[in-house]
């Protein structure tokens, strides 16, 4: 008779990674990483043939120029996503309702952008067959997403002289225990 072995997870050590928040900033780094990538292939074209915009109609011209924008919007979204969780670290406290929407908003941006510009599932066709409609729907979500996350990221935040303040003390700290600094 098999014996089946139960694991909890939630007791597994991980260190400094003991919550999932540092899971989910270690994800966002790796995906913003592997997504820089994905946006010069939407922008300028996979091949060096296809960098050549007089070679596209009018239409797919306009569409192409349209991706730079989603692109634009997609890596400070990201950015805005890495530091708002960064923020829920260090500040330990609970997200907002601003960032739980911004963060679906941006993801579902994201991950559309992804599946449209690389042709998944000949998506890429799709889109094209969507003319402008396509990339300023995709604009218009980017745009709410990064807005809700920046919302969130200034509430988290304490205020501008607390960290002022903070980084002034802690240079000094640093400066006192130079040891070829002398007071």
């Amino acid at each position: 008779m098999p014996v089946a072995l139960a694991i909890d997870v939630n007791k597994i050590p991980l260190g400094p990674f003991d919550t999932r928040l540092w899971w989910l900033l270690i994800g966002l780094c790796v995906a913003l990483l592997l997504t820089l990538q994905a946006v010069e292939t939407a922008v300028e074209g996979a091949w060096p043939s296809d960098r050549r915009p007089t070679q596209f109609a009018p239409r797919a011209r306009t569409v192409q120029a349209s991706w730079a924008w989603v692109a634009m919007l997609i890596i400070p979204g990201g950015l805005l996503a890495i530091g708002n969780v960064a923020a829920l670290i260090w500040r330990k406290s609970p997200h907002t309702d601003a960032q739980l929407v911004g963060s679906v908003l941006l993801g579902i941006g994201w991950i559309l952008f992804l599946l449209f510009s690389l042709d998944v599932f000949r998506l890429g066709r799709l889109m094209g067959n969507l003319g402008i409609v396509g990339p300023l729907a995709l604009m218009l979500i980017l745009i709410l997403g990064d807005i809700l996350l920046l919302i969130g990221l200034t509430d988290v935040l304490p205020a501008w002289h607390v960290v002022r303040d903070a980084i002034g003390n802690g240079l000094q700290d640093v400066v006192d225990r130079l040891p070829f600094i002398g007071n």
